[in-house]
């Protein structure tokens, strides 16, 4: 017995949908139940993740990560001469075909397989046992439940299992030997290895590197004509929920060397930026405990030492005067946003609030929209990246329920 057993997190459960993997896990099974391989990898799935709540991969997670094509040929020589084995296989052969195809490899429909929750009904287990029930039956730990790669491990654990509690059974022994026999005699497409890396979840959770690490620490350079407006313009428009994140940091760094800007220079407009953020927050005479947390953030993200967000939280309104201009972004009645992503809340229910504001809704991105609501601010989604290409901001779902929060209580209060 050879089995390679395979688990995939995706962005929803029909390829035909153009769903996608966003994650491969692969574990060996040889003839004495031992494990001999684990291997894993995110996937980059050049679309929006689909339920992140499900799987909880968030797209800062594989901005980096491969897609299917860089792995294919690793992963088809993972299969090679081994069984095809997962809980429910269809589910996951469905995904197995559609990606090797669109990766440009020819895969035949009949790949031989072994699913562990049909053979689980055939050990009591009932016909649409979950993976968690059958491995708890047999005192498996799961782990990190969808997981691609805790969840290969688990149903690899599972398939040993069984295989120990039935080879010396004679009506056993020739599903056994068939199987063992298919592994062998099946064939998966090769091609050349990219030499492209894996990047797995352990790999994830850590701080990702400041977009600040990005810029040029070389001598002063020419600027390019009104650099630092232009900068700052930028920087606004990403720190409109408070938020750098992953893919605005990428866009910051970009813009920051297409200006010939150098990390002192953008330290510099920084430390400004961040004094008129101060002055914007005591614009009404008082710092709010909200307010103080947003600065301490953003003034992290900006890079700016201990000392001047220290300063910028007390209990002391910054001198009157100087340059203290609003936030060139607001949303007014007629604004055009679109809302992209599987959020926490349905669709047409953000939709409603947004026109009781007066706002329209819109189901795509034109160069007239205001903004794009995201389920995950570094969404992969169409939408997403036209945002990124007409410089429409992009926040997260959580800014809209602050918006909506604020302008109701502003209603109750007047």
């Amino acid at each position: 017995m050879s089995f390679a057993v395979v688990d995939f997190e995706t962005t929803g459960i029909l390829p035909s949908y153009h769903h996608r993997v966003v994650e491969i896990g692969v574990t060996h099974v040889e003839d004495d139940d031992t494990i001999s391989l684990r291997w894993e990898t995110l996937i980059n799935p050049e679309r929006d993740l689909g339920p992140q709540r499900i799987h909880g991969i968030h797209a800062a997670d594989v901005l980096d990560a491969p897609t299917f094509s860089d792995v294919a040929a690793e992963f088809a020589e993972l299969l090679q001469g081994r069984v095809f084995a997962a809980h429910n296989a269809s589910f996951d052969l469905r995904f197995l075909q559609a990606e090797f195809e669109r990766a440009g490899y020819w895969l035949d429909g009949g790949t031989p397989h072994a699913c562990t929750m049909t053979l689980g009904s055939r050990f009591g287990l009932g016909g649409s046992s979950s993976l968690s029930h059958a491995c708890t039956s047999y005192g498996i730990d799961v782990g990190h439940a969808h997981s691609a790669g805790a969840d290969s491990f688990a149903a690899a654990r599972l398939l040993a299992a069984f295989h120990d509690e039935s080879n010396t059974q004679p009506e056993w022994l020739d599903y056994w030997q068939r199987a063992a026999e298919s592994g062998r005699a099946s064939s998966y497409p090769t091609g050349r290895r990219t030499g492209v890396a894996v990047k797995v979840r352990s790999d994830v959770g850590a701080p990702p590197v400041s977009f600040l690490e990005r810029i040029s620490m070389d001598a002063e350079r020419p600027l390019v004509e009104g650099a630092g407006a232009q900068y700052v313009a930028l920087l606004d428009r990403c720190l409109i929920d408070g938020l750098i994140s992953v893919s605005e940091g990428a866009q910051l760094a970009e813009v920051a060397t297409e200006l010939r800007l150098t990390r002192t220079a953008v330290d510099e407009i920084h430390r400004d930026y961040f004094v008129e953020l101060e002055s914007r927050a005591w614009a009404d005479g008082v710092l709010t405990e909200d307010e103080r947390v947003t600065l301490r953030a953003v003034g992290a993200m900006l890079g700016l030492d201990d000392e001047a967000v220290a300063a910028a939280v007390d209990d002391i309104a910054p001198a009157a005067g100087g340059n203290q201009s609003e936030s060139g972004f607001e949303l007014s009645p007629g604004d055009i946003v679109v809302l992209t992503g599987e959020m926490l809340r349905e669709r047409s229910a953000w939709e409603a609030d947004l026109r009781e504001l007066g706002l329209v809704p819109h189901p795509s991105v034109t160069k007239k929209v205001k903004l794009v609501i995201a389920a995950d601010p570094d969404s992969l989604s169409g939408k997403a990246k036209k945002a990124r290409d007409y410089g429409i901001p992009i926040v997260g779902e959580r800014w809209l329920e602050e918006l909506l929060s604020s302008r109701t209580g502003a209603r109750s209060t007047s």
